[in-house]
């Protein structure tokens, strides 16, 4: 399976992306299950739904969801990642999860079958998308009118303490700056209004965002969170401007110095923002597009 539509994020989800989320999938989902918990409890999957995941990745929220559904209910998770859908299929095995399957595409492109499921959900699936308005035609169309869409997105990075705060003690240690979000970063979906206006030109209506504050748990230790933290994108990209040994060995030691003030018995705690994007897909749908 290839794309030529998000070509750059097929080939960091298939190569280094990728296998990096593969390397952690436990852990990443230990840190992000506040954001699944979040997201699950605003849909409310009904038993007997059909379930599209967009940006299933390893397979968390696909899983969960496909608890709710039971059968004659079914889930399936999309993502463009082949390493992350194998653990995806290895977890759906292990627990038995036979109404769930994933499968392997560019959501923003892929001929999904008209009218065919109930529930949409994603857990930051739809931040990378080259066309958002384009994206989210094709995806609504999967709905049946009247169909739900239920997204998680990130809020700005100064809503996310989780970032700001090591952020902060790293840059002390670079000439690197903060800049604002690029179009297809994480933050591409921070900004309601832009949400809002490219949701209702793809055809959705009865748009709601929901700030939501949610803690992570960045590691039972400071350790484990200073070597999670290190190995998200954010915290890889500012360490890699710091190129001489001592330099990054003074700034990781400045970021445990940072965390050590959120650690108790639970671990290193710090809240972050998000969104939880709810919205209708028309009736007239059909015929605008």
């Amino acid at each position: 399976m290839t794309t030529d539509v998000n070509a750059a994020q097929f080939e960091a989800w298939n190569g280094e992306s990728g296998q990096r989320w593969v390397a952690r999938a436990d852990q990443r989902d230990r840190v992000l299950a506040p954001v699944a918990e979040a997201l699950l409890t605003a849909a409310s999957p009904t038993r007997g739904a059909h379930v599209l995941d967009i940006g299933s990745g390893c397979g968390a929220t696909t899983l969960m969801a496909s608890t709710d559904v039971g059968n004659p209910g079914s889930v399936t998770g999309v993502d463009l990642s082949r390493p992350m859908l194998d653990v995806a299929q290895e977890r759906a095995r292990a627990i038995g999860a036979g109404n769930a399957t994933f499968t392997q595409a560019d959501a923003q492109i892929h001929a999904f079958e008209l009218g065919s499921v109930d529930l949409i959900i994603s857990r930051f699936g739809t931040m990378f998308f080259s066309d958002p308005e384009a994206a989210f035609i094709n995806i609504g169309k999967a709905l049946h009118p009247g169909g739900r869409l239920v997204l998680a997105t990130w809020q700005s990075l100064a809503d996310n303490e989780w970032l700001t705060l090591p952020g902060e003690a790293l840059l002390r240690h670079t000439d690197m700056r903060p800049t604002s979000a690029e179009p297809l970063g994480m933050f591409s979906q921070s900004d309601p209004d832009l949400v809002t206006a490219t949701l209702e030109a793809a055809g959705f209506i009865d748009i709601v965002m929901d700030a939501t504050e949610v803690m992570f748990t960045l590691g039972r230790d400071v350790d484990e969170a200073v070597e999670y933290l290190a190995d998200t994108g954010p915290g890889r990209m500012l360490l890699e401007t710091i190129r001489d040994g001592p330099g990054r060995i003074a700034a990781l030691a400045e970021v445990r110095h940072a965390l050590a003030d959120h650690c108790d018995r639970s671990g290193v705690r710090l809240g972050g923002g998000i969104w939880l994007i709810e919205a209708t897909w028309s009736d007239r749908c059909g015929d605008a597009h």
